[in-house]
C-alpha cells in the first residue's frame, strides 16, 4: 500500500514547520503569502487532498477610488489587457479601505481567495501588512514609500518640476498650484517640484496660491479660480495637478474674457481625452496610465515579495495653453 501522506511529509517538502502546514490549511490569513504558496505547490505535488479553501488563481482585484475620474479608466483598461493575455479574470472594486472597512475587506478577498490585490490608494503601512497576508498586494500610481511592497508610478516630483518650468519659459512668474488632498504621496511630490522649479527660477513662492483641494474635481475648482482671477493681483499661470482642473481654469478665464495663454497659462497632468477635446486644448504632463495598469498586473504575477518600484516616464505635452 502507498504510505499516506500527511502534514509531516508536506512541512518537508516546502521546507517549513507542521505548525505552518497547519495554519496555512485552517487559518490562512495569519501566514505570509510567499509561505503559502511554498505549502500549496507542496500540497499540489504530494496529492494531499485539497485544501479548505483552494485558492482561486485566476481572480484579481483592482481597488479603485473613484470610477468617474477619468484618469482610473485608462489604468483599468491596461491592467484589464494584461490580465486577459495572462488568463486572469480582473473584478473591479470601490471598497474605501480604511480602519472600519480593513477587516470586512480581507475577510472578503479571504473568502474569494482571489490571487492578488491592486491598489490604486495609498494605505497605511499596518493596513498593507494586514491585506498582504491575505493575498499579494502591488501598489500602482500612489504608493507607501515606508512599505515594502512592490509598487509600479511615476515620478511626480520630476514631472511637475518639468511642467511649472514650462510655465516659466512661457514668461510666467506668477504661478499658483491647483493641487490634490496634501495627504496623497502624489499631491506632496508634485508640490515639492513646483517649489524646485520656481526656487531655481528665483521667483517667489506664494502660499496663498498653493491650493490643496479635498477632491480632483471640476464643481470644486471653479468658485475657487474664479476667487483668484476676479482679485486685482492674481496668477497669470496655473500647474493643475489633473486635466480635470485645468478645465476648471480654462472655463473661469474666457468668463473673465482672459486670453489664453497671452493673460493665463495653463499646463495640466495626466493627458486624459479631455485635455485634447477642451478648447484650447490643454498642454499636459502625459503619465502612461495603460501602462501603468499593464506593469501593475505584470509585477504581481513576477515579484516575489521584496521591494520591487518601477518608476515609468512622463512626457510634456505642449499645447495652445503655454
Amino acid at each position: 500500500m502507498n504510505k499516506k501522506i500527511n502534514a509531516y511529509d508536506v512541512a518537508k517538502l516546502a521546507n517549513v514547520s507542521p505548525s505552518t502546514v497547519s495554519r496555512v490549511l485552517n487559518h490562512r490569513s495569519t501566514v505570509n503569502i510567499y509561505t503559502a504558496d511554498k505549502v500549496d505547490a507542496a500540497i499540489n505535488s504530494l496529492g494531499f487532498g485539497k485544501k479548505k479553501n483552494e485558492r482561486n488563481s485566476r481572480l484579481i482585484i483592482i481597488n479603485v477610488p473613484e470610477l468617474s475620474n477619468l484618469f482610473y479608466t485608462e489604468i483599468i483598461e491596461g491592467a484589464k489587457a494584461a490580465a486577459n493575455a495572462a488568463g486572469f479574470q480582473l473584478l473591479v472594486d470601490q471598497t474605501e479601505i480604511n480602519e472600519t472597512t480593513a477587516d470586512d475587506f480581507t475577510a472578503f478577498i479571504d473568502q474569494l481567495n482571489v490571487y492578488g490585490l491592486i491598489l490604486l490608494n495609498q494605505l497605511p503601512t499596518y493596513l498593507l501588512k494586514k491585506l498582504s497576508k491575505i493575498t499579494r498586494v502591488v501598489q500602482c500610481c500612489e504608493y507607501n514609500i515606508e512599505s515594502n511592497l512592490p509598487s509600479v508610478s511615476v515620478d511626480d516630483f520630476a514631472a511637475s518640476r518639468l511642467a511649472t518650468q514650462q510655465l516659466i519659459d512661457s514668461g510666467k512668474d506668477r504661478i499658483s498650484i491647483l493641487n490634490g488632498p496634501n495627504s496623497f504621496k502624489y499631491s506632496k511630490e508634485r508640490e515639492r517640484g513646483f517649489k524646485k522649479a520656481l526656487s531655481e527660477n528665483e521667483i517667489e513662492y506664494r502660499k496663498e496660491w498653493d491650493i490643496s483641494l479635498p477632491s480632483i474635481s471640476y464643481d470644486i475648482a471653479y468658485p475657487i479660480v474664479a476667487q483668484m482671477l476676479s482679485s486685482r493681483h492674481h496668477p497669470d499661470a496655473f500647474f493643475c495637478i489633473s486635466d480635470t482642473l485645468g478645465a476648471a481654469v480654462i472655463s473661469v478665464a474666457k468668463k473673465y474674457n482672459l486670453k489664453i495663454p497671452e493673460d493665463i497659462a495653463v499646463i495640466g497632468f495626466d493627458n486624459t481625452i479631455l485635455s485634447k477635446i477642451l478648447n484650447p486644448a490643454l498642454t499636459t504632463i502625459n503619465q502612461p496610465k495603460f501602462q501603468e495598469g499593464y506593469s501593475a498586473i505584470d509585477l504581481l504575477r513576477t515579484s516575489d515579495g521584496n521591494q520591487n518600484h518601477l518608476f515609468l516616464k512622463t512626457e510634456l505635452i505642449v499645447r495652445e495653453t503655454t
